[in-house]
């Protein structure tokens, strides 16, 4: 294409933004306003408009300086051109001239430093790029818009009462915020001059109101279709009392339900009403497990349509130079900023976010204020990083103007009391008797049956028509399947070893045979008790955390029509408990449960579970097993926070998985032939991640030098023929008994992806 350059490159009294690929100049002075004027405007929902303004005007300011324009000059013409930093000279300029409200300069400087690269450390020890090692080594920018720069807002949680041991904690938290403000509007300002068109693929939504007559009409069709039954006037009765506690201000809920009560489309009618009422912008659920996060944006787009449903999680792929789809191009960039009106997404990318450094992962966080944000099974919570984490929810709510709702059928112990001094303060629960719903859907009777040896728990499920038996490794799971004897066709298992495709399969022959009542035994691992509609009438779970134990037990007797009670029954395994944190989890379990063995599933023994759990983690600090409070806490002192160190330190999966793909029938096989063709590899990577079973690094490798597995592309791995032939069974997905696999993955469950 020829290109035909701006005059103005030549005069160099011209400062340039930014060059377009037609050879078109942005003048520099427009950018900047564009940045500020964008950043203001996310800036404004928090009450700090003018901190986005002045970050904005600064951000780019070291373009001024001679020595970029060279650069930026050289690179037009496609000329070597030496490096030149444009940001940390405004980052100078910020906490030399910026001395109002006190301290304000600095939280600016890490914003403007940061905007390319992250924010980094304020200081340390061997790291060039912290901030204090780059002001050293530059000049202030010149300030071309100063006379522009506005007074600037307290901010807003020392305008009030500061909590001098929260200050660290808030003074980052807001740091990022206002970061998230700039590198949103930075990005958002130059895309719609460098790519206008990709620009206008940007989504315009409906509102929230007109989102609300969508969900009237399917709750009104939902509740006239249901069955008259005992169970369903009392989940009508739910979704009432949610509708109600929506016209309350804002600010921390719980929403205490039992399972089978209903709570995902309650919570959401909570959330749609109160963003009306309150004239919130979005909504945002926040799920543990990918495993169900697929079939609840599912649920969702059904009533609202595919567009205005952002579904994000790690599992998601999105490709950037696949602009063949349309749609595909709308969802990558609404998952850049989350600005779509409702996101789904995990507690991964949700919290990692609120640590990051990354302006990838900031950049999306200054959406989520004066949101709803329904955090599902609440229980889930990471708890080696809990009290960070619950300092992001208390955060958000107080500062940020977000209801935030703690959802679960067993709600742990977050709440601020006598034997939890750092929980949450000020939380209403939604239920006006939570205990009277306790009641009303107790339909289970639960029994602990001690150790119990495989064959004899094989005999016990074998007697049983139908029972569902939830162990705690791949390894168990698939032993009890071959005492069982697998060849007979009323046995199924479930595993995260099974791609999704041949798991909703498994499930859905389980759901007929159940409605038909015909024989059905399932032996499973965790990822059945959570968001899975499954209704057996006797239940087994092998011993873990009493969380775990009641999500088991909400599998037994869910819809209330046996004649009688459904029966739970929790064992010892024969081969012991799975070490570390799960272990401590299912010992404290067995502790409170002693002594009441009958009231497993009460709510009281819940709570003490939660009170014990923290107890133990707090006193040896294990729910900040990474300090990140104390490094934010020394930091606030002099204003050096340790940004990216905390960044690499709030992780809440340690180990990466990578995704192989399964070619398990026609469909997939045609995809993975088609992907090794195609230039635009997106599109075919979203339709093939149905068929995707994640595994640590070291169990790819060695899948693939046993011919297992082969690469295609740069990261993609696909099931070869002799793989699919000798490695994975039809019956128990990927199958661990292969040497090569058996001796490098870890068979427990508790490492199964969440992100």
């Amino acid at each position: 294409m020829d290109v035909t350059l701006d005059k103005r490159i030549d005069d160099p009294s011209f400062l340039i933004g930014h060059s377009r690929h037609d050879g078109a100049l942005q003048p520099l002075e427009d950018h900047l306003r564009g940045v500020a004027e964008r950043a203001s405007i996310f800036a404004d929902i928090f009450g700090c408009r003018n901190w986005g303004v002045v970050a904005g005007l600064l951000h780019d300011d070291g373009k001024c300086l001679s020595q970029y324009q060279r650069r930026i000059r050289a690179l037009i013409r496609g000329e070597n051109a030496q490096r030149a930093d444009h940001s940390t000279p405004g980052a100078k300029y910020a906490i030399e001239k910026i001395v109002q409200p006190p301290g304000a300069g600095k939280l600016l400087a890490y914003c403007v430093a940061g905007h390319h690269t992250g924010v980094p450390d304020g200081v340390s020890g061997d790291d060039e790029s912290c901030l204090s090692r780059r002001l050293n080594r530059s000049e202030p920018s010149p300030g071309l818009l100063a006379n522009e720069l506005p007074e600037i807002e307290p901010v807003p949680f020392i305008a009030s009462n500061p909590d001098q041991r929260r200050l660290g904690f808030q003074a980052a938290f807001f740091t990022r915020m206002v970061f998230s403000c700039l590198v949103d509007a930075d990005f958002l300002d130059t895309e719609a001059f460098v790519d206008p068109e990709r620009h206008k693929a940007r989504g315009t939504y409906p509102t929230i109101r007109e989102l609300k007559e969508k969900l009237d009409e399917h709750l009104k069709k939902l509740v006239g279709n249901a069955p008259e039954t005992a169970v369903n006037r009392q989940r009508q009765h739910i979704l009432e009392e949610c509708r109600c506690a929506a016209q309350e201000a804002p600010g921390l809920r719980s929403l205490s339900v039992p399972t089978g009560g209903g709570k995902t489309l309650s919570s959401l009618a909570f959330a749609v009403d109160h963003a009306v009422q309150h004239d919130m912008r979005r909504i945002i659920y926040v799920i543990p497990y990918t495993s169900i996060i697929e079939q609840t944006a599912q649920i969702f787009r059904s009533i609202f349509g595919d567009d205005v449903v952002l579904e994000h999680h790690s599992n998601l792929v999105l490709d950037r130079d696949d602009v063949d789809e349309d749609r595909e191009e709308r969802r990558r960039l609404a998952c850049e900023n989350w600005d779509p009106p409702i996101i789904v997404t995990t507690n991964v990318q949700f919290f990692e976010s609120f640590f990051s450094n990354r302006s990838s992962k900031t950049r999306r966080l200054h959406n989520v204020a004066r949101s709803v944000v329904i955090l599902d099974e609440a229980q889930m919570l990471p708890v080696p990083f809990l009290k960070p984490t619950i300092e992001v929810i208390r955060e958000l709510s107080e500062t940020y103007l977000s209801t935030i709702v703690l959802c679960t059928a067993t709600q742990p112990a977050l709440i601020e009391n006598e034997s939890f001094r750092g929980g949450l303060p000020h939380v209403r629960e939604m239920m006006s008797r939570p205990e009277e719903l306790e009641r009303v859907f107790d339909r289970v009777d639960s029994t602990m049956i001690g150790e119990v040896q495989d064959i004899d728990l094989s005999s016990r499920l074998a007697t049983e028509e139908q029972v569902l038996c939830i162990v705690n490794t791949r390894g168990h799971a698939r032993k009890l399947v071959e005492l069982l004897d697998a060849e007979t066709d009323d046995l199924f298992h479930l595993s995260a070893l099974m791609c999704p495709t041949h798991r909703r399969a498994v499930l859905d022959e389980i759901r007929d045979r159940l409605a038909e009542r015909k024989p059905c035994r399932v032996v499973s691992t965790q990822l059945v008790e959570a968001g899975v509609d499954l209704d057996f009438p006797v239940v087994y779970r092998a011993l873990a955390g009493i969380d775990s134990i009641v999500q088991a037990a909400g599998r037994c007797n869910r819809e209330g029509k046996l004649a009688g009670r459904g029966r739970v029954y929790v064992f010892r395994p024969e081969g012991g408990l799975p070490a570390g944190y799960f272990r401590q989890n299912a010992q404290i379990a067995e502790l409170v449960i002693r002594g009441r063995e009958s009231e497993i599933l009460r709510s009281g023994t819940v709570r003490e579970f939660f009170r014990e759990l923290y107890w133990a983690k707090d006193e040896s600090g294990g729910l900040d097993k990474e300090r990140i409070l104390d490094d934010l806490r020394t930091g606030a002192i002099r204003g050096d926070f340790p940004f990216k160190t905390v960044s690499g330190k709030y992780r809440l999966i340690a180990d990466e998985q990578i995704g192989i793909i399964i070619p398990n029938d026609k469909h997939a096989r045609d995809l993975c032939r088609a992907l090794e063709k195609t230039d635009y590899p997106g599109a075919i990577l979203r339709r093939l991640q149905p068929y995707t079973v994640s595994l640590r690094p070291r169990a790819v490798a060695a899948l693939l030098q046993a011919g297992y597995v082969k690469l295609i592309r740069e990261e993609q791995y696909v099931m070869t023929d002799f793989g699919m032939k000798e490695a994975y069974d039809d019956r128990l997905g990927l199958n661990p008994t292969v040497p090569a696999f058996y001796s490098a993955e870890n068979l427990i469950v508790m490492g199964q992806e969440r992100r």
